[in-house]
């Protein structure tokens, strides 16, 4: 009898009492190990930098080499990159005025100007708010979402540079793999894949290579760290990390794609096999088959004796090349010698379940990627309006929370630290003069970020449900036009220039557009055939 249970005995509680007090690994399942499914199922417990600093470096590069030569890959990082960030993702300023006691009509005169000079400094036209000049601010944004969607985390730098623009703002999108203890030092309590950390386990500063560390270009000179503050002695950002945490004091980020790597390998090697096979039938369409004994073969491929005389191959050969058949069309048939054969091989790749095993695996995954097995695989071949409108919900949820969450945590710091500058030129201005900028940072750097719009299936349904929505006060015009990727100042302003120039020029204004006929015709409705079947089936 053991310890505890003698003790336990001795106080009254005892058998299965004892047992279950002192841990009983068998009343789970999962926590067994005498079955088959776990008895060889023995992963330990490990804090979450232990578990992937290691081997995040491994994980990156194949990650990067499956983006490189997997089409399906490339192509699932790009329509999540594409849905969440675009090309020109925009700010919506939301500055917090009843926190600051002004009015909605202050917030939204001060947002507008706000947005209206955010928009010369990110849409410049010689690029300036990049540091390397190559992308205005929503290509930054979109190279900064490749990598994080990618590899689980993005890093910049925010530079002041001044280079004649009205704005000394500029971002530099920073190759996480810079990201490294200075000196190659090791992991400490304080210092984990180049992270400062403070006592509290905040990241206080980032150790960066200078040069990329497999740069073919560096030398043992170039092997220098420069160490970077995650913000200025004002608070200003000045280095932006954000990374994909599945576990509380995570200090690096890890590929979404992590899980299903080895999968998706697999299924690469097997597309590349069977694509080879079915290549391979293609050009070796047929064969000649011989009549002559293995013995007179050997012969005929002998040297001969004579130099000056041929072998039967070699007159077999230039028989053939003297006396070609032509068919039409310029095709080219093939003369066999006497007591020849041709036949065909039979073209069997590829094999007839290659098409369904190939989606059974892309199904599996395209969860790695939140999105649809439709959308990774750009097969629409067997859907309809009505669970094409299902997996548009399904995967835009999970969309907008990682636009929200990777917007508030790359574009928001680097809105925060181009409004100081803003309001220290004077572009901007602040109740109380400049200083009050530090007094209500927190509530006028509050802001969303547009990005692409939902699109619309069934656009006269959808805009009728819209209308309802606005009607019935459970929606507002923000709302609408954020979800179809445009400002709704845009559209009213738009709006009111059209109306004015058509009482110019005296043109009648178009009557509201009728949505009887939608509803009064079931078969308009792009799901009637499944509608129709359903109700057959009933």
């Amino acid at each position: 009898m053991s310890l505890i249970s003698r003790v336990l005995g001795s106080i009254g509680i005892g058998g299965a009492q004892a047992r279950t007090f002192g841990g009983n690994s068998r009343a789970y399942d999962a926590a067994r190990n005498d079955t088959r499914e776990m008895a060889g199922f023995q992963p330990q417990l490990s804090s979450p930098d232990a578990e992937m600093l290691g081997g995040r470096d491994k994980i990156t590069a194949r990650v990067r080499d499956m983006d490189r030569n997997n089409a399906w890959f490339n192509g699932g990082i790009n329509t999540r990159t594409d849905a969440i960030v675009g090309a020109k993702i925009r700010l919506e300023a939301k500055p917090d005025f009843e926190a600051m006691g002004k009015s909605p009509e202050w917030a939204e005169q001060w947002a507008t100007k706000v947005e209206a000079e955010f928009r010369i400094w990110a849409n410049d036209a010689r690029f300036l708010c990049d540091v390397e000049r190559d992308f205005q601010f929503g290509g930054l944004v979109r190279l900064a979402y490749l990598q994080f969607a990618r590899e689980g985390e993005a890093c910049a730098a925010i530079y002041d540079l001044d280079r004649g623009g009205p704005y000394q703002t500029a971002v530099l999108v920073v190759d996480a793999d810079r990201l490294e203890n200075r000196d190659n030092a090791p992991d400490s309590r304080l210092l984990r894949g180049g992270v400062h950390l403070d006592a509290n386990g905040a990241a206080v500063a980032y150790d960066l290579r200078v040069d990329h560390p497999g740069d073919i270009f560096t030398d043992f000179a170039g092997l220098r760290w420069e160490t970077v503050p995650r913000e200025s002695m004002t608070g200003r950002p000045r280095f932006i990390h954000v990374k994909s945490k599945r576990r509380p004091q995570q200090r690096r980020g890890v590929s979404m794609i992590a899980a299903g790597l080895s999968r998706f390998k697999m299924l690469d090697r097997y597309d590349r096999a069977e694509l080879e096979a079915a290549l391979w039938n293609a050009i070796n369409a047929f064969f000649i088959e011989s009549p002559a004994p293995a013995d007179q073969v050997r012969e005929a491929f002998a040297p001969s004796a004579d130099a000056n005389e041929q072998s039967f191959v070699e007159q077999q050969m230039d028989f053939r090349a003297d006396n070609p058949i032509l068919i039409g069309g310029g095709v080219q048939g093939i003369q066999l010698m006497p007591g020849e054969k041709a036949g065909m091989l039979n073209a069997e790749r590829p094999a007839s379940n290659f098409s369904a095993f190939e989606g059974a695996v892309l199904r599996s995954l395209a969860g790695q990627f939140g999105l649809s097995y439709q959308q990774l695989s750009q097969d629409w071949s067997s859907i309809n309006y009505s669970s094409a409108r299902t997996l548009l919900n399904e995967t835009w949820r999970g969309l907008m929370a990682d636009r929200h969450l990777f917007s508030q945590g790359f574009c928001t710091p680097i809105y925060a630290a181009w409004l100081e500058e803003a309001i220290g030129l004077g572009r901007v201005k602040v109740p109380g003069g400049p200083t009050n900028f530090y007094r209500w940072r927190s509530a006028l750097t509050m802001a969303d970020w547009i990005g692409p719009g939902r699109g619309k299936i069934d656009p006269v349904k959808e805009s009728t449900a819209g209308d309802l929505d606005l009607a019935s006060n459970r929606s507002s015009l923000q709302m609408q036009c954020a979800e179809q990727g445009v400002d709704y100042r845009d559209i009213m302003l738009q709006r009111s220039r059209e109306r004015a120039m058509a009482q110019r020029l005296n043109i009648p204004e178009a009557a509201p557009v009728v949505q009887a006929q939608a509803q009064a015709d079931p078969n308009a409705h792009p799901d009637a055939e499944d509608h129709a079947s359903a109700q057959e089936a009933a």
